[in-house]
């Protein structure tokens, strides 16, 4: 999940909502973006269908988080810390949301309008192993000595605008669903 948590709600807005309410977490925020130029240039990429920006969506994975902690697990043979994550019912998800799977396009070029289709609320379940692609990527980083971007290789799900919580569960990804 990659939005921003609302102060004294419980709702997870677009980054570029936080500009309104709290200009400096949104500046830190949006500096994560400046590592390279296809990252800075991600920040304005359009998401094609939805007809908003990088910043104008909030992202969540399909993929439960259990299953990139028990791929971590299996390939450096060491358990991450504790993390915590939302469980959103995908009926809660504002209309209008898509999957977007970057198979085509590389980060920061424009999203191909093939790399996004509907979300489907009414039959979405949580998927309980992880990609072969976000698999490849935490070897890769294994065999390189990092870790981060733990749900990269995964296609995510982007809701167009505010994504409510009242009725997400946290979970933490050390624990089996």
């Amino acid at each position: 999940m990659r939005g921003c948590l609302a102060e004294g709600t419980s709702t997870l807005l677009p980054l570029s909502d936080l500009a309104k309410i709290a200009p400096e977490a949104h500046r830190d925020a949006l500096a994560k973006y400046d590592d390279t130029a296809q990252r800075q240039r991600l920040r304005d990429t359009v998401i094609p269908g939805l007809d908003r920006t990088w910043t104008e969506v909030v992202f969540l994975s399909p993929v439960h988080p259990h299953a990139i902690w028990q791929a971590w697990l299996e390939i450096r043979g060491r358990r991450r810390p504790p993390a915590e994550f939302w469980a959103i019912p995908a009926a809660d998800l504002p209309e209008g949301s898509v999957v977007v799977d970057r198979t085509l396009t590389a980060t920061g070029d424009p999203i191909d309008p093939r790399e996004v289709l509907p979300f489907d609320r009414a039959s979405h379940r949580a998927a309980l192993t992880t990609t072969r692609q976000n698999r490849a990527w935490l070897e890769e980083c294994a065999r390189r000595g990092v870790s981060g971007a733990w749900f990269h290789g995964i296609p995510h799900v982007l809701a167009p605008g505010s994504v409510p919580l009242d009725r997400a569960r946290v979970v933490s990804w050390e624990v089996a669903p």
